[in-house]
């Protein structure tokens, strides 16, 4: 872009058309299409750690944090992939196309370059943490659903609920606190809830200039409905399967932290009908994780859930 004295002598010798802003450095370019605001999904590692109560196990942590460097690594390397291999789509699309490879910031060579470098750091963090099967299994889920089944109705959302559900494995393996069957199932049918969020919001918005199948995708415009029921009946399941966890798993006895755990079940539900709300009314982000990690109210929901099991802790030590 020019100097703001050039751009003005020029305006007014001249009428001008339009003017472009100079091309950011690669390095800041490949950052962008390493897509780090994405590493807010691989939080989900110190999930089972945290749930499991063990917050002063210094080891559990470091673990879980170098299968969180893992996990972002490998994904980081993944989203290259994928944006090498839908340049053509992405050039088109009115979005996408500012994208680092497509608009031309990022020369291919690094992407390819890159790429696999990546993913060779992410193995090798996952070694230290003594998962790399985990991902691996993330990483050829990742690369068959980019290629292939993100075009297969209904399994794309299954498979995307997958890929957050591997994550929390993950971190359990890496910590040592293996995922309950409890936090298996609340999990399940969250995730299941937040993919269907995901592709509804990316049918809203694209289903006004499409009116056939959606391209690069196996739905049409009208399966909308549909995938909004799909997704509120997950989120009053998650809610019910969070209650019924709360009654079993936490009351033995007269505990009176079941009392305390309780309040979190309307906290999620109301925060999983304001994701639907949002959704419904079009200022959903394309991706849930990621408007959840800019939303206040997400934040406040979570912070007073967090302060509940706090509070619930320390009346037990009184307890005693």
């Amino acid at each position: 872009m020019p100097a703001p004295s050039v751009a003005r002598e020029a305006a007014a010798l001249a009428q001008i058309e339009a003017t472009f802003d100079a091309r950011e450095p690669w390095p800041k370019a490949l950052l962008r299409a390493m897509r780090p605001h994405q590493w807010v999904k691989n939080l989900l590692v110190f999930v089972p750690i945290m749930t499991a109560r063990a917050i002063t196990d210094f080891d559990g942590w470091v673990h879980a944090v170098l299968m969180f460097i893992a996990f972002s690594c490998t994904a980081s390397g993944i989203y290259i992939i994928n944006d090498l291999c839908d340049l053509s789509a992405d050039r088109r699309h009115p979005k996408k196309r500012d994208r680092a490879f497509a608009s031309g910031a990022l020369p291919i060579g690094i992407g390819i370059a890159a790429a696999p470098l990546l993913i060779a750091v992410g193995l090798g963090f996952s070694l230290f943490a003594g998962t790399v099967p985990v991902l691996i299994c993330y990483a050829a889920t990742s690369v068959g659903y980019s290629f292939y089944f993100k075009t297969q109705p209904l399994v794309d959302v299954f498979m995307l609920a997958g890929l957050y559900t591997i994550r929390l494995i993950g971190g359990g393996l890496a910590s040592g606190y293996p995922v309950s069957l409890w936090l298996m199932a609340f999990s399940s049918f969250l995730f299941l809830g937040l993919a269907l969020v995901k592709r509804v919001a990316e049918l809203q918005e694209i289903g006004d200039r499409e009116k056939r199948r959606v391209m690069g995708r196996g739905y049409r415009p009208g399966d909308v409905r549909v995938l909004e029921t799909m997704g509120i009946a997950a989120a009053f399941v998650t809610s019910m399967v969070l209650a019924l966890y709360v009654q079993s798993e936490l009351v033995v006895g007269v505990d009176r932290r079941a009392t305390l755990a309780w309040a979190i079940v309307p906290l999620m539900l109301m925060w999983q009908c304001r994701i639907w709300l949002a959704t419904s009314r079009g200022r959903m982000h394309h991706d849930p994780i990621v408007f959840a990690a800019r939303d206040w109210v997400s934040w406040l929901v979570a912070v007073c859930s967090f302060g509940v099991l706090l509070l619930g802790n320390k009346i037990s030590l009184f307890a005693l």
